[in-house]
């Protein structure tokens, strides 16, 4: 049987190969060892995640980031004494986190292997929600070595796979590349926080509470259906029936509204009291003053002004 992936596969014949050890990075490669160096690189993509692996028979230094837009996590799955990561000695199974345009400094032994997976921040967070798991900025941390390696087990299955696509011999059904992911998405992300008995959210209530996330986060931004959606990792047609089902709002009401309040907010406020409305209104994405005025007296029963002057009797 055939591959479920296709791989392509590129001999190491001098050191100038390695400055695409994760493939675009264009790292400064520097060879440690006297001879000819040897070994592979192979490589694969599959929406959007770019998957890279390097089997290593000289003793040899990159340097540099990995990716100057995506975030890069990978594994070292085999080694040999000697190697390092930011001069630290590491081990067999340690696994790496390097977010866009921080350095990536190791010294790699022979027959050090590693495998790496590139890929947007976005994506990385989708791809963990889709196994109910939290894989954010947060608990990722910074770029580094993450404090507890790959079990035994596991980076020996990820060993002998990756050897076999080195030694360009049929690999499994399972796609490698999403093996890898599973992998390291288990290793690094956090269960949801815990809800309360009788919380527990459906997909359409998992759909709402991830752009409910975004929306609050964004609120002052232009916020478009697709941006929301995205964020959501639902279609503009799934976001539009979980909001109706949840929320009895369609998005842009929802944002609507919400900015309403921010304006509202800001109004009464004190520090915002110089701030014409129209500013403020402005502030909070809505340019049309008059439309605004027409919705905030719809959902607050009074006109922006009123707000304003029954704030300035109460200072």
């Amino acid at each position: 049987m055939l591959p479920a992936e296709v791989w392509t596969r590129l001999p190491i014949s001098r050191i100038e190969d390695l400055s695409d050890a994760v493939r675009g990075a264009g790292l400064d490669a520097t060879q440690m060892s006297s001879g000819h160096l040897s070994g592979s690189l192979v490589f694969s993509n599959s929406d959007g995640i770019e998957c890279s692996s390097g089997l290593i028979n000289g003793r040899v230094s990159l340097f540099g980031p990995l990716s100057r837009d995506n975030i890069t996590i990978g594994a070292i799955l085999k080694l040999e004494t000697g190697a390092r990561h930011w001069l630290n000695e590491v081990q067999p199974g340690t696994v790496g986190v390097f977010f866009p345009n921080d350095d990536h400094d190791a010294l790699y032994a022979p027959g050090s292997m590693y495998a790496a997976l590139t890929l947007s921040a976005e994506k990385l967070e989708q791809e963990a929600a889709e196994e109910d798991l939290v894989l954010d900025r947060t608990a990722l941390g910074e770029t580094g070595l993450h404090a507890r390696p790959l079990s035994p087990g596991l980076m020996n299955r990820l060993r002998h796979l990756f050897e076999r696509i080195h030694a360009g011999t049929v690999t499994a059904d399972n796609p490698v590349s999403d093996q890898l992911l599973s992998a390291l998405i288990a290793h690094l992300a956090r269960p949801p926080h815990q809800r309360k008995v009788g919380r527990q959210l459906n997909q359409h209530g998992r759909i709402v509470e991830r752009a409910r996330a975004f929306i609050q986060e964004n609120l002052c931004e232009p916020l478009s259906v697709d941006q929301i959606a995205a964020s959501a990792y639902a279609s503009r047609r799934t976001l539009f029936r979980a909001f109706e089902e949840i929320l009895g709002e369609t998005p842009r009401s929802y944002v609507r509204k919400l900015r309403l309040h921010r304006i509202r907010h800001d109004l009464a406020s004190d520090a915002e009291r110089a701030c014409t409305i129209a500013l403020i209104a402005n502030q909070w994405g809505i340019s049309d003053l008059g439309r605004m005025s027409g919705w905030y007296r719809e959902l607050f029963g009074e006109r922006p002004s009123e707000t304003v002057s029954a704030a300035s009797r109460l200072s």
